[in-house]
C-alpha cells in the first residue's frame, strides 16, 4: 500500500509539473467572469453570449483547439430575462429588490400563492404576496409569454391592507433565446479522453438594480477547468484532454443536455469526465457525486487515497449520483462525477454578494492538484 501511495503522488507531481499551479490565473478567470460587464453571465443583455466571447478567447489563446467552430456549441431555448429599472412600493412604501423583495414564475408557487395569508394580484395577473423568508433567486424560464409572475415581499414590510401598488417589474420573454456551450481541447499521446466541465452561466439580473455575479457559482468552477487547460496545454499530456464549458445550468441544466444529447466526441472513448461546480472555500473539504457506481469508485477510491497520503482536503466525502449538475447527463454514457467543495470562504448561494472579493482561495492549489491527479490516472 505504501508502494502505490508513493506512485500515486510521484505521478501526481508528475503531471502538476507541466506548469505548476498559481491561483492567480484562477482569480483572474473569476474576477473577469464576475464582473459588472458580464450581467450575471445569464439571458439579461446577453451575459450569457459575453462571457462565451471571453473564454473562446481565453482557450484559444492558451493554444486549446477549437471543438466546433469558434469554439462555440450553439442552441437555443425559451426563457425571461429582467433587463430595465425596478421598483415596488406598496402603499407609498418603496422595497429594495432581492433584499425585500423577488421576483419568480408564479407555476412555481401555486401552493405558496393558495396558502398565503396576505396576498393580491394586479391588473396584469401579477401576484402580490407575503412570505416569511424570500426564497432563493433562480432565472425565471418557461414556454409561455403569458406566464403570471410572482412578487415575493417580506411579511414584516407588507402590510395587511393592500391599497396601492406601484410596480415597475422587467421581464422580459425570449422565445428561442440563443446560447452556446464552450468547447475545445488538448490533443494527447492517446486518443482516450479525460473531460472537464463546469457551466459558466449564472442568475443574470434582477432588473438593472441586481447582478448576480456568481463568483463562486461558477465562475471558481470554470476558473479550474480553464487552469487544467492552462496546464494541459504547456505540454502534450497522456490522455487527450477535452474542455466543455455549459451555459443554461441554472434554467435547468440545459447546455449539458444539449451537449449529451449532441455529442462533439465520442464518449466511449471517456476514460473520466469530471465536472467541477463552486470551487471556492472548501475548509470542509471536498465532496465527490457518483462515488459509488461500479464505474466511477475507482477514481474515488484514488483521490481518497491520495488526500489520506497528503491532508490536502479534511475529507473527501462521497455522494450517490444525483441531477444536481451537468455531469448528470453523461452518466449513462460513461464514468461521470461531480465535485464541490465543503464549507467556505465564499460569497452567498444565488445572491449579488457572491463576488470575487469573497472568493476564499485557501485550498484552490492543493486542491486541483487532487483533481490534476485523476487526469494522470495511468492505463
Amino acid at each position: 500500500m505504501k508502494k502505490f501511495i508513493l506512485l500515486s503522488v510521484l505521478a501526481l507531481m508528475s503531471f502538476a509539473g507541466l506548469k505548476a499551479q498559481d491561483s492567480t490565473y484562477a482569480r483572474n478567470v473569476i474576477r473577469a467572469l464576475s464582473s459588472d460587464r458580464m450581467y450575471g453571465r445569464g439571458a439579461s443583455y446577453h451575459g450569457d453570449s459575453i462571457a462565451a466571447a471571453y473564454l473562446a478567447s481565453e482557450m484559444k489563446r492558451l493554444g486549446v483547439l477549437p471543438l466546433q467552430v469558434n469554439y462555440f456549441q450553439r442552441y437555443s431555448y425559451n426563457c425571461y430575462s429582467h433587463e430595465g429599472p425596478i421598483s415596488l412600493s406598496v402603499n407609498g412604501n418603496s422595497l429594495e429588490p432581492f433584499s425585500q423583495f423577488r421576483i419568480f414564475p408564479a407555476a412555481r408557487f401555486e401552493k405558496t400563492i393558495a396558502d398565503a395569508k396576505n396576498k393580491k394580484q394586479l391588473k396584469d395577473g401579477t401576484w402580490l404576496i407575503g412570505v416569511e423568508k424570500l426564497d432563493t433567486y433562480v432565472p425565471i424560464v418557461g414556454p409561455q409569454t403569458n406566464n403570471p409572475i410572482c412578487i415575493q415581499v417580506l411579511d414584516t414590510l407588507l402590510p395587511k391592507r393592500i391599497k396601492k401598488v406601484e410596480a415597475n417589474i422587467p421581464v422580459h420573454y425570449r422565445n428561442n433565446y440563443w446560447s452556446q456551450n464552450v468547447v475545445g481541447y488538448v490533443k494527447g499521446i492517446v486518443d482516450t479522453m479525460i473531460v472537464f466541465t463546469a457551466h459558466y452561466d449564472h442568475c443574470g439580473t434582477m432588473g438593472d438594480g441586481v447582478i448576480f455575479h456568481g463568483a463562486h457559482d461558477n465562475a471558481s468552477g470554470v476558473a479550474a477547468v480553464m487552469d487544467i487547460a492552462r496546464i494541459a496545454s504547456s505540454k502534450k499530456p497522456y490522455y487527450t484532454m477535452v474542455f466543455m464549458l455549459f451555459s443554461g445550468e441554472e434554467s435547468g441544466l440545459l447546455g449539458s443536455k444539449y451537449a449529451a444529447d449532441h455529442p462533439l466526441i465520442e464518449y466511449s472513448k471517456v476514460k473520466l469526465l469530471c465536472n467541477i461546480d463552486m470551487f471556492c472555500g472548501g475548509d470542509e473539504g471536498i465532496m465527490f457525486f457518483n462515488a459509488k457506481s461500479d464505474n466511477t469508485k475507482a477514481f474515488f477510491n484514488q483521490m481518497k487515497t491520495i488526500n489520506d497520503a497528503t491532508k490536502v482536503a479534511a475529507e473527501i466525502r462521497p455522494r450517490d449520483n444525483r441531477p444536481n449538475s451537468d455531469h448528470w447527463w453523461f452518466t449513462d454514457k460513461c464514468p461521470s462525477i461531480f465535485l464541490l467543495t465543503m464549507g467556505g470562504p465564499y460569497g452567498g448561494y444565488h445572491d449579488p454578494a457572491d463576488t470575487c472579493k469573497g472568493c476564499g482561495l485557501a485550498h484552490y492549489n492543493d486542491f486541483l492538484s487532487l483533481v490534476l491527479h485523476l487526469a494522470h490516472l495511468e492505463k
